[in-house]
């Protein structure tokens, strides 16, 4: 199958602020991804800081609340020329205090097949 020359983007993922816990992940609820994406976005619109963990073990990203990281992953690819993503069915978790009214997003965006 080869590429289509368009992004599809995922459908936005969320986990509630109030239901995660400093000791345990959740995983977003629209992972495993359906795509590899070549970016993601993560939105931490909560009071608590939070971790991202990309296979719900080790910590790989911290956002402070009321901030977003994007990961560019064909950018950050090395040696140049390859075209490196996020493989598709990876689960995506959040970890960090609880806070009630707040929410976490995650965005991304994949090349199609069709």
């Amino acid at each position: 199958m080869s590429q289509a020359n368009y992004v599809v983007p995922i459908v936005l993922g969320i986990v509630d602020a109030g239901d995660i816990s400093a000791v345990t992940w959740v995983e977003f609820d629209n992972t495993p991804l359906d795509g590899a994406c070549f970016m993601l976005r993560i939105t931490n619109d909560s009071g608590s800081d939070i971790d991202i963990s990309y296979d719900g073990i080790d910590s790989h990203e911290f956002i402070k609340a009321g901030n977003r990281i994007e990961v560019y992953f064909q950018t950050n690819s090395s040696p140049s020329g390859y075209v490196s993503k996020i493989k598709k069915g990876t689960k995506i978790y959040v970890q960090g205090a609880a806070d009630q009214g707040g929410t976490i997003y995650l965005a991304g965006y994949y090349n199609s097949t069709n």
